[in-house]
């Protein structure tokens, strides 16, 4: 007999492609995954593996095994999520992902959320791309863009509207930034999608393609949120931000009506089995309930409109 240690290995190599890697995700040192290995195929009488330079192919025999693994890793991850959903007393920790404006709105409402969910500790993540959800270590996420992956259930729990904004000096000190003269004539503050090549919760609209038909070459790229509101609020140029960011912060002004190209819905992301733990789904009605709650700002109706 086999035991699911040994597969489990055998998995981690298939996937990761290399021992080290396998080491990594297993949290076993490098020599251990190689004995392992090893004295697996010794024990099974099969080469799994085609060794080189650039890591491990699964053979013949070892792509056979592929399908059977995969299941095995698939029924015990399922079998550890019911474990932790059965043991689940309603309280404890919830780890909640987002991309950068969307946990820049959670971070600054957790003391709200703390209020509503008594027993529950909350943690925050920034990550730019949805992370596994069907483990322990993140429970929900928050997200423009969802991948279509098996287990993962999501629902539409806000509209996000973009608009222009400016530092109220900039704007004081540059008339244009008020017509659509600004394309050509401002300073401008982009996100550097190119540059950090994930689908994000900022990125979606063609203003680099705006910008150089207006012959506008006075762009300062970033690659954090945090970076580009930085620099806005330091009078750097003008910015296409959520309303929900920029309308509630007395040193920016709106500039442009909302641009509807932009509009981002957020999805509150969970996977369907962890989903079910008593705690996770009480986090998870209490996140949806508050971007009902702020609705109007994060649709751009709670400033000063701009007329189209």
């Amino acid at each position: 007999m086999t035991d699911w240690d040994d597969l489990r290995v055998i998995h981690a190599v298939v996937e990761t492609g290399s021992l080290s890697a396998a080491a990594r995700r297993l949290g076993l040192s490098q020599p251990t995954i190689g004995r392992r290995v090893q004295a697996l195929e010794e024990r099974l009488g099969l080469v799994l593996f085609e060794r080189s330079a650039d890591g491990y192919r699964p053979t013949a025999a070892g792509e056979a095994l592929l399908p059977h693994l995969r299941a095995m890793a698939e029924t015990a991850a399922a079998l550890e999520r019911e474990a932790r959903i059965q043991a689940d007393p309603g309280t404890g920790l919830v780890r909640v992902a987002g991309g950068g404006w969307a946990s820049r709105f959670l971070a600054e409402r957790l003391a709200r959320l703390r209020e509503v969910l008594p027993g529950i500790d909350l943690a925050l993540d920034f990550e730019r791309q949805l992370p596994d959800l069907a483990g322990d270590s993140v429970h929900l996420g928050v997200y423009a863009s969802v991948p279509d992956l098996p287990g993962l259930r999501s629902r539409v729990v806000a509209r996000s509207a973009y608009a222009v904004y400016g530092a109220r000096t900039y704007v004081d000190r540059h008339a244009e930034a008020r017509t659509e003269a600004r394309f050509a004539a401002c300073d401008w503050v982009l996100y550097d999608s190119e540059r950090v090549r994930v689908g994000s919760d900022v990125d979606g609209y063609p203003l680099d393609r705006q910008l150089a038909s207006a012959g506008n070459a006075r762009i300062l790229r970033l690659t954090t949120t945090d970076l580009m509101l930085s620099a806005l609020l330091s009078g750097a140029g003008l910015a296409l931000i959520p309303c929900f960011v920029g309308d509630v912060d007395p040193d920016l002004v709106r500039v442009s009506p909302i641009v509807p190209a932009m509009e981002h819905r957020y999805r509150l992301v969970v996977h369907q089995d962890v989903g079910r733990s008593p705690r996770v789904a009480r986090a998870k009605e209490a996140i949806a309930a508050l971007f009902a709650a702020e609705r109007r700002l994060l649709e751009g109706e709670a400033g000063t409109a701009v007329p189209a």
